[in-house]
């Protein structure tokens, strides 16, 4: 997958934006004097939590994956992880993480029918525990953020719809498989007759072959529900470490400590709210919405440089760590086709054209 230029423009242009509305809202020597005061323990700790996330996330992928191709290995594991997280920062709707996951998996030996389905189980695994976990959230939370956040009920609902949608659509496809064949299938040809869709009988091909990797997902959640709880469990736990970041950098800038679980509610519908924005890493919308429910907690002076380096460890950061678990795949990619031109340049003209 090829990066467009658009999105790398647009991750850059939010790097300088946000450095440079802090320095104009706080001023520059007041900025050095908050860095001044960062407790670094505590900083580490939300930096520690960061990684833990990258972790599990590894660990539940290669639960599954392992299940079914018992030559995987955890640091393959590892790396595909870490590739998703690059390419879910650059991409919008994090749409460019599964399908190079699933190419550098196939590249590392395992067939491509197990790759998807894994990638697969482990996305609905994820957006439904994700989901259940923010309603649990919202149900404890809701009258406090109701009174202190203007708009709160629209903002989160809308957010909270968009993922519950999600997790809706994905058990209605499991439970009607002739129905979504037969819907997704008139989607296309309605498409192909307002021109929206060229290749009418290529995309159809196309619909078919998601939807029998998706039942092939189904049926082996169906058959392993053991392993499912393990990843759902470990998904809890990586989900909490996730929301539990802003509260370490919270301990790192304030002086008074702020309840452990609103933080952590925060956080979650901060989650909710950024995911419908279509932009790489949720740039603009997770910036607003963080700074909409963390006001409530951090002090004027504090609450932009919180949110800096929120950013950082949540979205710059993948992007610097991941890059350097991409740059040897791109590497080799480069090399084979390389290879297969000189190839190609080997073979007389003449046995070309035969």
């Amino acid at each position: 997958m090829k990066l467009k230029k658009i999105n790398i423009v647009i991750i850059l242009l939010s790097v300088v934006a946000l450095i440079a509305y802090i320095i104009w809202s706080e001023g520059f020597t007041n900025l050095i004097n908050v860095l001044a005061s960062v407790k670094p323990f505590w900083m580490f700790c939300a930096l520690a939590l960061m990684l833990l996330y990258w972790l599990l996330e590894g660990v539940v992928l290669h639960i599954c994956v392992k299940r079914f191709h018992k030559a995987q290995q955890f640091s393959k594991t590892m790396r595909t992880t870490m590739i998703g997280q690059f390419f879910n920062c650059v991409t919008p709707s994090a749409s460019g993480g599964q399908p190079m996951q699933a190419f550098y998996m196939t590249r590392t030996g395992v067939p491509l029918g197990i790759a998807g389905c894994t990638l697969i189980t482990k996305f609905i695994v994820y957006q439904t525990t994700l989901t259940i976990y923010s309603l649990v959230i919202l149900i404890f939370n809701w009258k406090f953020f109701v009174q202190q956040v203007p708009g709160f009920s629209w903002l989160v609902l809308l957010g909270f719809v968009v993922n519950a949608a999600v997790m809706v659509g994905l058990i209605c496809i499991c439970c009607f498989r002739r129905f979504t064949q037969w819907a997704s299938r008139g989607l296309v040809r309605l498409l192909a007759k307002i021109h929206l869709v060229k290749d009418k009988e290529k995309r159809l091909q196309y619909i078919d072959d998601e939807l029998d990797k998706f039942y092939e997902s189904v049926t082996m959640m169906k058959q392993n529900v053991g392993m499912i709880v393990q990843m759902v469990l470990l998904t809890v736990v990586q989900l909490t470490a996730y929301f539990s970041i802003t509260y370490f950098i919270h301990l790192s800038l304030e002086l008074h400590p702020a309840s452990y679980m609103l933080i952590l509610a925060a956080q979650s519908f901060v989650l909710m709210i950024s995911s419908f924005v279509p932009l790489p890493g949720a740039v603009g919308g997770a910036e607003l919405s963080f700074y909409t429910f963390y006001q409530i907690f951090f002090s004027q002076g504090t609450l932009n440089m919180a949110m800096l380096f929120w950013r950082f460890l949540t979205f710059y950061m993948p992007i610097l760590v991941g890059l350097f678990f991409v740059i040897p795949v791109k590497g080799k990619e480069k090399k084979e086709e390389m290879l297969q031109g000189e190839k190609q340049k080997s073979v007389p003209e003449a046995s070309r054209t035969e």
